[in-house]
């Protein structure tokens, strides 16, 4: 069967079901922030999505991964994630996940559709499966300092020194993500951020997603326990950050090589490296 470009939601056709009014790209729109978690960039844009089918009320999803062995535990966590985005878009009743060309494709798609966790799916993986949700917070950690570090190399870029960004407040960011860029207001002056937009809200974005501080008052930059900057600690900021960049930055164009070499150009993928 042909796969629907994943990458192209706003283009989905808009035909409905008679009985439901649930459309394809209600589904896309829903699941857009579903993270592959070692690589810290959501399955649609990556071009993972294979396709969506809606049937009235009932929705199916199929996804790929760049190789038949990528970790049942990042498969897993990922089509559960899926599954509860879906089954959030107002008028789904059922949602069906399937993980296909994957060494535990019965296994992932089963479990989540089924209800079983993910110990009960491996019980030889793991005893609890809270196991599973420390991992997902080790890496939103990862993709939370990988963004920061991006927005720190900005700043250093445009000449704003180690004691300014530590006096740097949350109110004192504003984001056009759509010109993708951020405005910084330091004493005297307003710092425009190029290309600085998007990663400065998915860095917000990581910070939300681990409880960390967010009132305006709040220092810019904190470290994933919600430390502030300390003036003389911002070279030991971006050597772990930068150590993490790296490998996350590696890991996302080994995986997109392997799944264009497995799978053949993807259109989400190519307008990603254009």
């Amino acid at each position: 069967m042909p796969s629907i470009d994943s990458s192209v939601p706003a283009v989905l056709t808009q035909q409905t079901t008679q009985d439901s009014g649930i459309t394809e790209a209600d589904i896309y729109t829903a699941i857009a922030d579903v993270l592959d978690p070692e690589l810290d960039e959501p399955l649609v844009k990556l071009g993972f999505i294979d396709r969506v089918q809606v049937n009235g009320p009932d929705v199916a999803i199929t996804f790929k991964l760049p190789t038949y062995w990528c970790a049942p535990n990042f498969a897993y966590l990922m089509a559960m994630d899926l599954r509860d985005k879906a089954r959030s878009v107002p008028g789904v009743q059922t949602v069906r996940v399937a993980l296909v060309d994957h060494c535990t494709e019965d296994e992932v798609t089963n479990a989540v559709n089924g209800g079983l966790s993910f110990a009960e799916a491996f019980p030889a993986e793991t005893a609890e499966d809270e196991h599973l949700e420390d991992l997902r917070r080790i890496f939103l950690r990862k993709g939370f300092l990988m963004r920061q570090d991006a927005l720190l190399r900005k700043m250093l870029k445009v000449g704003l020194n180690e004691a300014t960004i530590a006096t740097l407040r949350l109110a004192d960011i504003t984001i056009d993500e759509s010109a993708d860029v951020a405005f910084l207001t330091v004493p005297g002056q307003a710092i425009r951020l190029e290309g600085a937009g998007h990663n400065a809200t998915l860095y917000l974005s990581r910070r939300a997603s681990l409880c960390l501080p967010l009132a305006p008052a709040d220092p810019l930059i904190i470290d994933d326990e919600g430390r502030p900057l300390q003036v003389g600690g911002l070279k030991e900021f971006l050597r772990r950050s930068r150590s993490i960049r790296m490998n996350i930055m590696v890991n996302t164009t080994l995986c997109k090589g392997l799944f264009r070499t497995r799978y053949g150009q993807n259109k989400a993928i190519e307008d990603e490296d254009e």
